[in-house]
């Protein structure tokens, strides 16, 4: 292997392990906004209930 090939290879690595750390991060955010809307759901049954 080559440097150029070595060096484009790690390059490549880095990129697919910031676009990792992204994927997870959306991951994160999407279950958290799936809690607050389920969340919200709830309270707005119960109230919806109480009427």
């Amino acid at each position: 292997m080559s440097e150029k090939e070595r060096r484009l290879l790690v390059t490549l690595s880095k990129k697919v392990q910031q676009q990792e750390e992204t994927i997870t991060q959306l991951v994160e955010i999407i279950a958290a906004t799936n809690r607050r809307v389920t969340d919200i759901s709830a309270r707005q049954e119960s109230l919806a209930g109480t009427s």
